[in-house]
């Protein structure tokens, strides 16, 4: 890490191992003038209440939670470079663990499992240092030694880390915290994070303020990462901001990743805030247009289905089924028969009319049970 870049640091350098220097974020938060950002907020601020509302009407918001989950998981992994594809995703959710990249898709479900952990948690304890750690345990559950570190999940560091491609904390790029001074940041930004009132700070700016806190903090030896992205719905909801959780950031992320990179660390060498507010600001707004756009594609695609089924004159249970498609997206005829409680060849009868109405399509995967997969629908969750 270079000293001499931090012209005008949010924090302070101060020495750590191999006579390199580590930077250490002032508390938060910053004095910043909201002033400049005031049409941008109140932009954001529209677009946010325009997702609230949609997720209020729905009738079954998990339809949409769950895809929108799958797809939040694989842009932030993208972003570390662990990469699976949505069908990869399905099948792994679905019982097929014996797949070419199976241990990228581990990674991924396991984000999704720590963001509903998350959520879940958030009903019993407040957002702190306990619940940050139980989303590191669960996101680098099962997975071998040589993909996690030897480290224990759920555990911060001991070592000081580095960011940058060489290994050598000598090339590095940025320096977080050395212990046991991170530890020290974690109990302050657990302290704002549990503020009652945030005065005239924006719930907006707060979330952007606690991302940009958490990433540079960098408290785990890895995925430091995606905890900080995962923080970002969940820090919404205790906030009172999303009534569902129905936004999140990581495509935008993973899209502008060069960009979300440098202007947190512009932060850092510059106290450059209002960059930073602003980038993340815009991907609010854009995330919430993509998701709402989404939310619509999804109800046409519904009405759609019901549709073909009713003219068809199918019975109430083949309605049934496709509302379980839409939050699934891959079944098996067994598990259509224990949703359905009917007998196999029933079960077996029904998949075949979602076949036949172009709703499902058989995979190629030679094994038993067969799987099925929502096609459509699958290729509108991957755009």
């Amino acid at each position: 890490m270079e000293p001499s870049l931090f012209t005008a640091p949010s924090g302070r350098l101060v020495p750590t191992i191999l006579g390199q220097k580590a930077f250490v974020p002032n508390p938060l938060p910053p004095q910043i003038d909201h002033e400049s950002l005031q049409q941008l907020l109140s932009a954001a601020d529209q677009k946010l209440g325009e997702l609230r509302g949609i997720g209020r009407y729905l009738p079954n918001p998990y339809l949409l939670i769950r895809p929108l989950q799958r797809r939040e998981a694989i842009a932030s992994s993208n972003i570390e470079g662990t990469y699976t594809s949505l069908p990869e995703l399905l099948m792994f959710e679905s019982g097929l663990e014996d797949q070419p990249r199976a241990l990228d898709t581990l990674e991924v479900f396991n984000y999704i499992i720590s963001l509903r952990r998350g959520f879940e948690l958030l009903e019993e304890i407040p957002i702190s240092n306990r619940l940050v750690c139980h989303l590191h345990a669960e996101l680098l559950k099962g997975l071998p030694r040589h993909r996690s570190g030897v480290f224990f999940p759920g555990e911060y560091r001991q070592d000081q880390n580095f960011i940058g491609k060489s290994k050598d904390i000598t090339r590095s790029r940025f320096n977080p915290p050395p212990p046991p001074v991170h530890l020290q940041c974690m109990g302050d930004l657990e302290a704002f994070l549990n503020i009652p009132e945030m005065g005239n700070i924006s719930p907006l700016l707060y979330v952007a303020m606690v991302h940009y806190q958490f990433e540079t903090i960098h408290p785990f030896p890895d995925g430091n990462g995606r905890v900080g992205r995962l923080l970002i719905p969940i820090v919404l909801r205790s906030r009172g901001v999303m009534d569902q959780p129905l936004l999140y950031m990581s495509q935008f992320f993973e899209d502008n990743k060069d960009e979300y990179v440098e202007l947190m660390l512009n932060v850092s060498r510059n106290s450059d805030w209002l960059s930073w507010f602003r980038f993340f600001l815009g991907g609010i707004i854009q995330s919430c247009e993509k998701t709402i756009e989404t939310i619509q594609n999804v109800r046409e695609l519904q009405d759609a289905y019901n549709k073909k089924c009713q003219q068809a004159r199918s019975s109430a249970l083949l309605l049934r089924i496709v509302d379980s498609i839409f939050e699934k997206l891959v079944i098996t005829v067994p598990y259509v028969q224990e949703l359905t409680d009917t007998s196999y060849t029933a079960a077996m009868n029904n998949v075949s009319k979602l076949v036949e109405y172009g709703i499902l399509e058989e995979t190629n995967i030679s094994r038993r049970p067969k799987y099925y997969i929502a096609s459509e629908l699958t290729r509108l969750f991957e755009r």
